[in-house]
C-alpha cells in the first residue's frame, strides 16, 4: 500500500462540494453516520492511487499547508453513473477530520524537512516515500493517540476506538515501527495459544489500555513505545 498527499488551496475543490457539505461531513463523522456519505475523488490524469492506499488531505493555510483529513481509498478508480452524471472516480473514507485546520501535527514542518513544498509543486496528488509516510503517521498517532481531548475541532467516528484505529494505521503504514514493537515487547496472545510461535505477518498492533497518563501534547513518536503493543 502506498501513501499520498492530496493538496488543494481549498478543500472543497478536493471533495467536490462547498463548505456547508464539508461541515455536514465533519458533523456526520462525529455522530458515527459517516459511512452513508463517503466522498469520491475525480480521476486525475496519471493518478497512481489504488484501493487501500493512505490519503492525507491538505489545504493551503496562512503559514503553510494544513491537514484537513486522513483516510483511505476504499476502491480503485471506477466508472460510475450517478443522477445522470458519468465519471471516473475513486471512493474515499475519512477516519479523522481536523475541522479547525490547526496544524497540531506539525506536518508542514516535516514536509519542509523532507524538501517538499506542496504549495509550489503545482500538483494535487503527491506520492510519499515509505519513510516519510511512516514519519507522518507516527507524528499523527503520537499527537492524537496521547492527547485526551481536542474538543470541537477534531472528528472521528465515536463508534470506533480512536486509539485502535490509529494502531491500525501504524500497523499498515509504519513497517519499521511495527517491527521494532514486535522486537521490544512480549506478544499478547488473543487468537493463539499462549507460547505458540506466531508468524510476524499475523501480529497486529494494539494499544496498552493500562496507560492512562498522557502528556498534554506530544510530538515525540518514541512515546508510542509506551502505548503500543503486539498482539496475535
Amino acid at each position: 500500500m502506498s501513501a499520498f498527499i492530496l493538496y488543494s488551496e481549498k478543500i472543497k475543490d478536493l471533495v467536490g462540494s462547498d463548505k456547508s457539505w464539508c461541515k455536514y461531513y465533519f458533523n456526520s463523522l462525529k455522530s458515527g453516520e459517516v459511512d452513508r456519505i463517503n466522498p469520491c475523488l475525480d480521476y486525475m490524469e496519471g493518478s497512481l492511487i489504488e484501493l487501500g492506499d493512505l490519503l492525507i488531505l491538505m489545504e493551503k493555510g496562512k503559514e503553510g499547508p494544513l491537514v484537513w483529513a486522513i483516510g483511505r481509498a476504499t476502491s480503485d478508480y471506477e466508472h460510475v453513473t450517478f443522477e445522470g452524471h458519468k465519471g471516473h472516480v475513486l471512493d474515499m473514507h475519512f477516519d479523522f477530520i481536523i475541522g479547525e485546520h490547526k496544524d497540531h501535527t506539525g506536518f508542514s514542518i516535516l514536509l519542509n524537512e523532507a524538501g517538499i513544498d506542496v504549495c509550489k509543486m503545482g500538483k494535487q496528488e503527491i506520492k510519499l516515500s515509505d519513510e516519510l509516510a511512516e514519519k507522518l503517521i507516527k507524528r499523527f498517532a503520537s499527537v492524537y493517540m496521547t492527547y485526551p481531548e481536542f474538543g470541537s475541532g477534531f472528528a472521528f467516528n465515536p463508534k470506533r476506538d480512536k486509539k485502535q484505529v490509529l494502531c491500525n494505521y501504524l500497523n499498515d503504514y509504519c513497517p519499521e515501527f511495527r517491527s521494532e514493537v514486535i522486537k521490544r515487547f512480549a506478544l499478547e496472545y488473543k487468537n493463539y495459544r499462549q507460547g505458540e510461535v506466531v508468524d510476524k505477518t499475523l501480529v497486529d498492533l494494539t494499544y496498552d489500555k493500562t496507560v492512562t497518563d498522557f502528556p498534554r501534547l506530544c510530538y515525540d513518536s518514541n512515546r508510542l513505545f509506551d502505548i503500543v503493543r503486539p498482539r496475535a
